[in-house]
């Protein structure tokens, strides 16, 4: 399912974060949002799952702009994972991985044989089934993180938003979510710290710097020593295909960019 992202604005407490952002996502493509901390990501990611309201411009989902969906069917296009998971529901996790079933439902509808098997199946492709009777508040911010990309999964949804998925995880469950994330065949947009991650899973790379999309292309073409250390403020060497990136910090001296940079499209 094809996503646009049209000349997003976003305005909070006043003061505009995002300015006009465009880009586009096509079916199956998993796309990776990057950008320093402030720089957009989280609430340019909001729109697309109506967590807020662009102030300017549109997101479309299959062409449909996602204020004009009902708020059922806005997640079953839809399913998010955010960077830090509520818990305050007394859920343990196969309930709450069952919830991720509920955009499939009518009103009080009952849970279906069918139901039951994609929440197996998502929890054992996030490696949780054992925990299935394990509440939610009791688990490590890994786990949680894991219980949560399950019930998205679960939701079946075309498009998948994940917001810094990594988070709280071990390196070796990092790669394991990045690349069952890679392995579903959904379109995928994830706001990733980590450029390595971003670099070696990702179809593209959007970069973000004080609310301005500055390049946006695939991994190799855009994650550039230039791009990086005006964006980042960091030097960094880049070793084959896809890059991996060797990181060195610049000279205290040496600030960020708050300007945008130039595109590397």
């Amino acid at each position: 399912m094809r996503v646009e992202i049209d000349r997003v604005g976003v305005t909070l407490g006043g003061r505009e974060v995002v300015h006009g952002a465009s880009f586009v996502v096509e079916p199956g493509e998993l796309v990776g949002l990057v950008g320093p901390n402030g720089s957009g990501k989280s609430s340019l990611l909001r729109t697309l799952y109506r967590a807020v309201r662009p102030s300017a411009g549109a997101v479309r989902v299959d062409g449909d702009d996602v204020l004009t969906l009902s708020s059922r069917e806005a997640a079953r296009r839809v399913a998010v994972m955010l960077q830090d998971p509520s818990t305050e529901f007394d859920l343990d996790v196969y309930e709450t991985v069952l919830l991720g079933r509920g955009p499939h439902h009518a009103s009080f509808g009952r849970d279906t044989a069918q139901d039951v098997a994609i929440v197996e199946e998502a929890m054992r492709s996030t490696e949780v089934d054992d925990l299935a009777d394990r509440m939610v508040a009791s688990l490590s911010g890994g786990q949680r993180q894991r219980v949560m990309l399950a019930r998205a999964l679960a939701q079946r949804s075309p498009v998948l938003v994940l917001d810094e998925p990594s988070n709280h995880l071990d390196i070796s469950h990092q790669h394991d979510l990045m690349s069952t994330v890679r392995g579903l065949g959904r379109t995928v947009i994830a706001a990733l710290h980590d450029l390595n991650l971003a670099a070696q899973y990702c179809d593209r790379v959007v970069v973000l710097a004080a609310g301005h999309v500055v390049a946006d292309g695939a991994p190799g073409a855009v994650l550039t020593p230039d791009l990086i250390r005006a964006t980042f403020a960091i030097d960094v060497r880049v070793l084959g295909d896809p890059p991996v990136l060797a990181f060195r910090p610049l000279p205290t001296a040496v600030v960020r960019t708050s300007a945008p940079v130039p595109s590397s499209t």
